[in-house]
């Protein structure tokens, strides 16, 4: 009886529920891939410290992994749900891709880090874009 109570309250009743739930999971990005880049510049200008660049790093890779999982698990109840999950959900992967792509670019230099700072901000934009025609 108790999950008969529960569920319907976790699960995106309707296009607007969905709309809502893309929105939280592309704020959660856009923060995670804003907070990268901004460490990823300094670390390119060697004004980062490797274990605090690691610590802000994992974080922004778990919070990433947990929007876009709990955004892929959840039901899209219609046509127009279907388009918002359509347009959301490559940013959010690219958003994961590129942020646990920055131990590679800090390892290979700060050219890489450059570009790859280059790539984290067009992904926050497509981000706050997203979040902009949405709201």
């Amino acid at each position: 009886m108790l999950a008969a109570v529960v569920v319907p309250s976790v699960l995106p009743a309707s296009s607007d529920d969905y709309r809502d739930f893309a929105l939280s999971a592309a704020e959660k990005a856009l923060s995670q891939v804003r907070t990268a880049e901004l460490v990823v510049t300094a670390d390119a200008e060697g004004n980062v410290l490797p274990p605090y660049r690691s610590a802000v790093l994992w974080q922004a890779r778990d919070t990433l992994a947990t929007a876009t999982s709990d955004f892929t698990s959840e039901e899209v109840p219609d046509a127009a749900a279907l388009a918002v999950h359509d347009e959301c959900l490559p940013v959010l992967s690219a958003a994961a891709a590129e942020v646990a792509a920055v131990s590679t670019a800090a390892d290979a230099g700060p050219d890489a880090e450059r570009a790859l700072a280059a790539k984290l901000r067009g992904t926050g934009d497509l981000l706050a874009g997203f979040l902009e025609r949405h709201r």
